[in-house]
């Protein structure tokens, strides 16, 4: 379990500069000439590899800090308040309104001798954000560097692109709602249909696929897949990484309710999916492009994998034995009293817990399946799916709203993984354990939730303030 909690998700090589999270890059403002009140050289030590410091500009006069501020390029992406010893009458507060007109983020940063919030900066902050300057206290380096890694989110989602393959016939109707995440967060969403996949796929030859395959299996075993519907999968990840190469995009979702599956097709792109995120991509079931959001803050925002799955609350037994054919209530009640249901979870997708990526299992192992079918759409024995044990410990769930300015953050635990005898069509589910399972159910989105190993309510938390948004916690 420390594995999952402190190792970087994996990648198969270095990515492309587009699906890096990209440094910041501060502005040291000096309040008037003097010796700054914090040790610059020390501080871009401390944020190296999330950030560096452009050179300090010392300030000469009130026209001086006008010029200087509106002047700042577009590669800068907070401006970093610096005093002399003295704690003089700061140029920021006798003369805000340039901060007002340029709406850069203003930090004031800890006292690096003794990690500690600088609370003389208290009323500043106050008062220029009651002015409307987005102002932010850092605590500690830890709370610094996760503010860092926020502010280069809110970069990083305005120069993206995800990709949606398949018809838009759910509620997550990339055609009609995709508008909502750009206006928000500035990300294009972008649908095309599964013809594209379909029509590079042919071209990929045998020696492309083998070639493919023999640097990728390690991470793999492969069970009950038709050799044929292995080469399907496989010619289905080619063609899609083409898609995204040429897109410049970061993630990839296909909506295979929408005219895959229910037209026959067994094409899915569930291997895709996990070969995809070792490219350094986020990819989601169903083309449901809030999940493929939430994948892109947990992915380029902690640098760890996560997966996505449908969550079914225990409690709905009714609901749960109509879907499945069982309830899947857990067992035995020793361990699992029905007072403690309130809080538990089931995680499913199409036959299995969903998508796990090997390094989200217990051994490093995914195995690979025939496509694992609906309680209404039969397992047929065709196309490939990933079959893999959630590793027990500590996660957090993560939902971004359809109005792209919500986000619900939940605190849980995998239990288990539950292998269910004689349910060919819900083989495995995960089992999870909710701190306040109701109060996020209470508030939820879609029943699509993502899910990465450890406490990361915190940085996920600062991540929503600085993009704007509202967080809920449960």
């Amino acid at each position: 379990m420390p594995r999952l909690l402190s190792a970087p998700r994996f990648l198969i090589s270095p990515p492309p500069a587009h699906l890096s999270r990209p440094r910041v890059r501060l502005q040291p403002i000096l309040a008037r000439t003097g010796e700054p009140n914090i040790d610059l050289a020390r501080l871009a030590e401390v944020i190296d590899g999330v950030g560096s410091l452009a050179p300090t500009l010392a300030i000469e006069s009130p026209e001086h800090w006008t010029r200087s501020v509106r002047g700042l390029g577009n590669d800068i992406d907070g401006i970093l308040p610096v005093s002399i010893t003295a704690y003089p009458t700061e140029v920021w507060n006798s003369h805000p309104q340039p901060l007002v007109e340029r709406g850069l983020p203003f930090l004031f940063w800890s006292i690096l001798k003794y990690d500690e919030p600088d609370f003389w900066r208290w009323s500043a902050r106050d008062f220029l954000s009651a002015l409307g300057v987005p102002v932010h206290l850092v605590r500690n380096n830890a709370h610094g560097l996760d503010l860092l890694r926020a502010l280069a989110m809110k970069r990083f989602l305005a120069q993206s692109k995800l990709v949606v393959f398949g018809e838009q016939n759910f509620p997550w109707n990339a055609t009609a709602g995709g508008h909502l995440v750009t206006q928000s967060l500035g990300t294009r969403i972008l649908v095309r249909p599964l013809s594209d996949i379909r029509s590079r796929a042919e071209r990929c030859t045998e020696k492309d696929v083998s070639r493919t395959w023999s640097l990728r299996a390690g991470r793999y075993a492969v069970k009950d897949v038709r050799p044929a519907e292995l080469q399907t999968a496989l010619r289905t990840y080619l063609a899609i990484r083409s898609i995204l190469e040429e897109e410049q995009a970061v993630g990839f979702g296909v909506n295979c309710f929408g005219d895959l599956v229910i037209r026959g097709g067994r094409d899915v792109p569930c291997l895709a999916q996990a070969l995809l995120r070792e490219d350094g991509y986020i990819a989601s079931c169903d083309g449901d492009y809030l999940a493929m959001m939430s994948m892109v803050f947990a992915t380029f925002l902690l640098d760890q994998t996560c997966a996505m799955s449908n969550m079914y609350p225990v409690r709905y037994e009714g609901a749960l034995k109509d879907h499945f054919g069982d309830a899947l209530s857990p067992k035995p009640a020793s361990r699992y009293p029905r007072a403690q249901w309130k809080n538990l979870a089931r995680l499913g997708h199409c036959g299995f817990v969903g998508v796990v990526s090997p390094e989200m299992t217990p051994g490093g192992i995914a195995t690979l399946r025939d496509w694992g079918g609906t309680y209404e759409i039969k397992r047929d024995g065709r196309g490939c799916g990933v079959d893999a044990d959630l590793a027990p410990g500590p996660v957090t769930a993560v939902q971004l709203k359809f109005d792209a300015r919500t986000l619900l953050l939940a605190k849980a635990d995998v239990c288990e993984t539950t292998h269910h005898k004689g349910m060919p069509h819900c083989e495995t589910t995960a089992l999870l354990r909710f701190r306040d399972l109701e109060g996020f159910v209470a508030n939820i989105s879609r029943e699509h939730s993502v899910f990465v190993y450890g406490d990361r309510i915190p940085a996920l938390r600062i991540m929503g303030e600085v993009l704007g948004l509202k967080v809920l916690v449960f």
